[in-house]
Parts: C-alpha cells; sequence; structure tokens
C-alpha cells in the first residue's frame, strides 16, 4: 500500500521540479517584484561623495575649491516624483554658512542605471555652465521642483538587470568612500578640515580605480560601451 502512494508522489515532485528549472513553474520567489526604491540615506551618501569629487582631488580650480570648501550636503532633499507617484529623483542641496550654494540630483529608482544625475545650481543661485554638469544628460534651463516626470519603463530581465548593476557600481563606490572615510574618523556631514580633505582626496582615487574596474566588468559581461 505504501509503495503505490510513495511512487505517484515521487512523480509528481520531479515534475514540478523539472518544470521549475525550466521555467514552466516560477518558484514563489521568482515572483516577489524587486524594490527599487533608492533609500534616502544611501542618496544623500552618494549626493555627498560626489560633491568630494567636484574639489577634494587636488584638481578643482581656484573658484570650484571656494565655491565647496566647507559646505555639507543637506540631509533631507526635494523628492522628484513621476507621474505615478513614486520616487524618481532626489534633489540634495548643498549648504555653506545656512546657504544653498548648489544641489546634487540622484536617482531614486535604481532603474534609472546610475546614481548621479546632474550637480548644478538648478535655476536656484544663477547659472554657472563651468561647474553646472549633468551625466549624460543636457543641461535644462532654470529651476525643475516639483516636476512629475515619466516613469521608468519597463525593460527585458536583461536590460533591468544591467540597471541594477549599473547602479550598483555607483552605490558601492558612494559606500566605500564613506566607509573608508568613517574608519578614519572623518564625518562627511560636517565641514571637513585641509587634513581631511587631503585624506578624503587619497581616498576618492583608490575607489575611483576600483569603480573604473567594476564597469569594465559589467561591460564585458553584457557587451556593451557605457562610456
Amino acid at each position: 500500500m505504501n509503495s503505490r502512494i510513495i511512487t505517484p508522489l515521487t512523480s509528481v515532485a520531479l515534475i514540478v521540479t523539472c518544470a521549475i528549472v525550466c521555467g514552466c513553474v516560477a518558484p514563489d520567489k521568482q515572483c516577489i517584484a524587486v524594490n527599487t526604491t533608492v533609500p534616502l540615506e544611501r542618496g544623500w551618501t552618494q549626493a555627498a561623495v560626489a560633491v568630494l569629487e567636484l574639489f577634494a582631488q587636488g584638481e578643482a580650480g581656484e573658484a570650484t575649491y571656494d565655491r565647496f570648501n566647507g559646505s555639507v550636503v543637506s540631509p533631507e532633499p526635494l523628492i522628484l516624483p513621476d507621474s505615478g507617484g513614486d520616487p524618481l529623483y532626489y534633489r540634495f542641496f548643498v549648504r555653506k554658512n545656512g546657504e544653498t550654494v548648489y544641489a546634487v540630483q540622484v536617482s531614486a529608482n535604481k532603474l534609472l542605471g546610475k546614481t548621479v544625475t546632474r550637480i548644478g545650481d538648478f535655476g536656484y543661485i544663477g547659472r554657472n555652465e563651468s561647474v553646472d554638469m549633468t551625466v549624460n544628460e543636457s543641461i535644462s534651463n532654470g529651476a525643475e521642483s516639483g516636476v512629475a516626470y515619466t516613469p521608468v519603463p519597463s525593460y527585458s530581465n536583461e536590460y533591468t538587470q544591467l540597471m541594477l548593476d549599473c547602479w550598483d557600481v555607483g552605490d558601492i563606490y558612494a559606500q566605500s568612500v564613506v566607509r573608508d572615510a568613517e574608519n578614519a574618523g572623518i564625518d562627511l556631514s560636517t565641514p571637513l578640515s585641509d587634513e581631511d580633505l587631503e585624506i578624503i582626496g587619497a581616498i576618492l582615487w583608490e575607489h575611483i580605480r576600483q569603480r573604473e574596474e567594476r564597469i569594465r566588468e559589467v561591460e564585458e559581461n553584457y557587451r556593451v560601451n557605457l562610456t
């Protein structure tokens, strides 16, 4: 009697297993949608490191150095939603002596494929295109606060993973810089001393090199050119 029960149950188990492997029946965990919203604290880290890149590596011009030296990135951003109401961009403000001097816009959705999308004045304090720059975007005129953007489109599975991997490269870079800064006793939420900037400059160079290596790995994996 037991053998009559075990045999058909074993056959059913094998069929289900084969169906899962072949993609005919997806296990429950494959049906769970990936949360692609970027946590605010991650966005702040990316914004803070982007500002450091502008002036802490010893190559910034005197005007850029003077603009950002002693500044901090506020932890409270303007959240720009898409037309569906979901966060699409975080705009963090760079403040110095209590005044907003610049802004950094980062992705609030990992499917945008990059972390920092634009650094500039955004029309708030007058344009300065020598420093107002974008990442793979054109400079647009005036402030853009409160604009509802088009939602991130649906991608194929491979393209979706490419976008997630690209975002991850930028995120790992920013998180690594902050981690090493903290290990060196440097708090990026406060104005940095000249000694702190020198240490940060060395940290940035090391992690920029690692970031470029990761980008090349993604390019080779997907056979794309991300530059």
